[in-house]
């Protein structure tokens, strides 16, 4: 019977169902596509479901040929966050337009639209090697591994592993190599850890900014400028020691001097 006539019986179109009785409760080797990439990405698969449409074609009585016949681009683009079990992150960061993938280190780093689609392309490619010899293997190999599809998938993973501009805020879990946050980071450890409330002592904010710009430097980071310290350790300062910044303290004879009343700052770390 021609493969045209088999497309016309529903029931020889498949989408992917994880057995919910299964006799043998061994683990099994996958014996179709779909079922190789939801044993590697069941979060992908229970968000956005079967990875393909394959067509079971019946050769005997104990036998079928297997043809993915449709790719579902929603489950690619969630499986190209990577594998929480392997701890694998990708995300797009919307505020910079660019990608990111945690590092063995655990700290993010940019990563490339073309990368995603050649890690889409040798997934393709591994599940094809993968499979038994009743799998028809030329969408896995050739069809779904060119530019088009693959440039969808990267596309459409840009919605579904979107990142807003908290994920890498100064108070957030993540970090990355680079980025604004990172001296706010530094901010906060700067307040919390090199200032204190004692009666009778004034920190001028000149003083502080240069402390801050020598942990800057120790740390190899960016130099800011005077305003974009203000404008960061202001409400900081407020916040932990409930202080706020005056621009009438009197310092040496000298008045009109910006600065926090009962503030030290203590010695920088070597």
């Amino acid at each position: 019977m021609g493969t045209e006539t088999t497309l016309t019986r529903p029931q020889n179109l498949k989408l992917y169902q994880p057995d919910p009785f299964p006799f043998d409760q061994q683990p099994q080797e996958p014996l179709t596509p779909s079922q190789w990439f939801v044993k590697r990405y069941p979060e992908a698969y229970n968000n956005h479901g079967s990875p393909f449409l394959e067509l079971h074609e019946p050769v005997d009585e104990y036998s079928e040929r297997v043809l993915p016949i449709s790719i579902n681009p929603d489950f690619f683009g969630a499986a190209l966050g990577g594998r929480r079990d392997l701890g694998q992150s990708i995300i797009y960061y919307e505020a910079e337009c660019a990608w990111y993938f945690k590092d063995s280190d655990g700290i993010y780093k940019t990563t490339t639209a073309d990368k995603l689609a050649t890690v889409y392309r040798a997934l393709l490619m591994k599940c094809a090697s993968d499979m038994p010899a009743n799998v028809h293997k030329l969408n896995l190999v050739h069809e779904w591994r060119q530019d088009k599809t693959a440039k969808a998938v990267v596309n459409r993973a840009k919605s579904i592993l979107l990142a807003d501009s908290s994920f890498f805020s100064a108070t957030s879990p993540h970090l990355r190599i680079k980025g604004q946050e990172l001296h706010e980071r530094l901010a906060i450890r700067f307040v919390s850890e090199l200032l204190t409330c004692e009666p009778g002592k004034i920190l001028m904010l000149q003083d502080a900014y240069t402390a801050f710009s020598a942990l800057l430097k120790q740390r190899e980071l960016a130099p800011v400028k005077r305003s974009d310290f203000k404008a960061m350790v202001v409400p900081i300062i407020k916040g932990e020691l409930d202080v706020s910044l005056r621009n009438d303290l009197v310092v040496d004879g000298r008045q009109g001097v910006r600065g926090w009343k009962n503030v030290r700052l203590q010695s920088l770390p070597a």
